[in-house]
C-alpha cells in the first residue's frame, strides 16, 4: 500500500513539474535602441497557432513614469510554437528601460533600453570589435529547482506519514 501511495506521489510530482519546466526562451534585440528605431522580439515554447498579445511598457526606473505603454503587438507562433516580429520604436519615446511581456508564460519580461537621441545605440569606438553587441541571458530558472524541492518535500511527508502508520499498526517494539 506504501509503496503505490509513494509511486503515485512520485508520478503525480513529475506530471505537474513537467509543463512548469518548460524552457521559455524570449529575446529581444538589440539591446539598446533610439527612438525610431525597430527591435526584433523572438521567443519559443508558446501554444502554436494561438495568438498571443505582446506589451511594451517602460520599467519602473528614477525619474520616470513605471508602466507606460507604448505598444502592443498580437503575433500568431508557428505549428513548432516559435515567433518573431519587430516593433518600431515610437518617435518621442522616452529614454529609458522598457520591458516585454505578456500573459502568456512564454513571453518572458525582457527588457532592453531607449537611448537618447545624442548617444548612438552601441557607444562610440573603432569597430574592430566582433559579436552582436548583445550580452548573453546568464543565471538560473529557479523554477525548476523549487518544484524538484516540493516534489522532495512531498515524498519526504509521505514516507514519514507510512512510517507512523506501520508503527501504529504493528505496535510498541518489545
Amino acid at each position: 500500500m506504501v509503496r503505490k501511495v509513494l509511486i503515485g506521489a512520485v508520478l503525480l510530482v513529475a506530471l505537474a513539474a513537467s509543463p512548469a519546466a518548460a524552457e521559455y526562451d524570449t529575446s529581444v534585440t538589440p539591446g539598446q535602441v533610439q527612438a525610431g528605431g525597430v527591435i526584433t522580439i523572438t521567443g519559443q515554447a508558446c501554444v502554436p497557432n494561438v495568438p498571443i498579445t505582446i506589451t511594451i511598457s517602460r520599467v519602473a526606473d528614477p525619474g520616470g513614469a513605471p508602466g507606460t505603454v507604448i505598444g502592443t503587438i498580437t503575433v500568431t507562433p508557428d505549428a513548432d510554437g516559435n515567433f518573431s516580429t519587430t516593433f518600431t520604436i515610437p518617435a518621442g519615446t522616452a529614454p529609458g528601460t522598457y520591458e516585454v511581456s505578456s500573459t502568456e508564460a512564454c513571453v518572458k519580461g525582457e527588457t532592453f533600453d531607449v537611448a537618447p537621441a545624442s548617444v548612438a545605440p552601441g557607444g562610440t569606438g573603432t569597430g574592430a570589435g566582433s559579436g552582436s553587441g548583445n550580452l548573453p541571458r546568464t543565471g538560473s530558472d529557479v523554477e525548476r529547482l523549487g518544484l524538484i524541492g516540493a516534489g522532495l518535500l512531498v515524498a519526504g511527508g509521505l514516507v514519514l506519514v507510512a512510517t507512523r502508520r506501520r508503527r501504529h499498526l504493528v505496535g510498541p517494539a518489545i
